[in-house]
């Protein structure tokens, strides 16, 4: 007779080859599902690279990028020649991803820059929408940063996007110097010319009196949207945060807006509450940064010395020594923290200091 031991030992073994046998089937289905599954991914694949082949980008056709100009969070501006009328162009790319609030700010802009048409601020072309499939942007970039040649910083942030964005493009006149550029080239008080600057600077009220009498406000001037178109002739640029005015009865009506400008070059009304990301302001506060940026075409400062020196027009504290006495006076004009008693941009062209 069979003993107790042996028969456990025969049911034991009759267990484990049973397992065996169902993990056998198990993998077996397993990788007749992995099978499926690659199959599926290899289609797919084959769907997507027959998209991107059929893609046609209307840039990528009618540009030839040359140049980086700029980069940042929000995308980057290329120095690009059409291959039709063989002219050069500002092409600003903002890549949005769906339901981004930056896609509000972007065609504000456009809409902003669209009904301005003056020789003082950067002339507006057109503007589109592409939406590339996934992972034809990053090639495409793949192949222009191979002809161009960027510093790495651009290289990285002109890549700094998602698979799934789609993008907006703004073509736009080519100014491919700012005033920042010339600010901190000339860094000797023999190196600007008090009745060039003034020229320029005249300029620069022009453009931002249409944008006033157009019941609009800029909220960014600042050296680096100030370009020139040549030599002499100023151009303001970025109008991507611009907002209308405010009018009641006739009377400007104070706003409080969100996300406003440069720190830097803010009026006091619009610094005081930029850490609630809010501010109140008026057409004054535009007159109030062209009173700063007027002060630094005259005062040659670095960095840390502006930042003290525009702190102290914002605490209506200011001691700067100027060679030119009306000077000072007028940028006092332009810089009383009562904002209803600056001159407006109307009132500073027909002041005798700019005449």
């Amino acid at each position: 007779p069979m003993s107790d031991a042996l028969r456990d030992l025969l049911e034991e073994n009759n267990k484990l080859r049973a397992e065996v046998a169902r993990l056998t089937e198990e993998r077996r289905k397993h990788e007749e599902q992995i099978s499926q599954l690659s199959e599926s991914l290899a289609d797919l694949q084959l769907f997507i690279d027959n998209q991107a082949s059929q893609y046609t980008s209307k840039f990528a056709k009618e540009f030839k990028v040359e140049s980086i100009l700029g980069t940042g969070l929000g995308g980057c501006v290329f120095e690009a020649k059409n291959v039709l009328d063989e002219r050069k162009y500002a092409m600003k790319r903002i890549h949005v991803d769906p339901n981004d609030a930056k896609i509000a700010k972007t065609l504000r802009e456009v809409r902003a820059m669209a009904q301005l048409d003056h020789p003082n601020i950067v002339r507006y072309n057109s503007t589109w929408i592409e939406e590339p499939p996934r992972g034809w942007q990053r090639n495409a970039d793949a192949e222009t940063l191979t002809t161009i040649n960027p510093k790495a910083r651009d290289r990285d942030e002109m890549r700094n996007y998602s698979d799934d964005s789609f993008f907006i493009y703004i073509q736009m006149q080519i100014c491919n110097y700012s005033l920042e550029d010339w600010l901190s080239s000339n860094m000797t008080k023999e190196s600007r010319n008090k009745y060039r600057m003034k020229g320029w600077f005249k300029q620069m009220v022009n453009a931002v009196h249409y944008i006033h009498e157009r019941k609009l406000i800029h909220r960014d001037l600042k050296p680096l949207n100030i370009l020139f178109a040549d030599r002499e002739t100023i151009k303001i640029c970025d109008l991507g945060i611009v907002v209308e005015k405010n009018v009641e009865s006739g009377e400007e009506v104070t706003m409080t807006r969100t996300g406003t400008g440069t720190e830097m070059y803010m009026s006091p009304e619009q610094r005081a509450l930029v850490s609630l990301n809010v501010s109140h302001i008026t057409s004054a506060s535009d007159v109030f940064t062209l009173g700063l940026i007027l002060c630094e075409l005259f005062f040659v400062m670095d960095e840390y010395e502006k930042g003290k020196m525009f702190d102290k027009y914002r605490a209506g504290k200011a001691d700067v020594t100027f060679d030119d006495a009306r000077t000072a006076e007028f940028i006092g004009k332009l810089t009383v923290l009562d904002r209803k008693k600056r001159l407006t941009c109307k009132q500073m062209l027909d002041h005798m200091y700019l005449s």
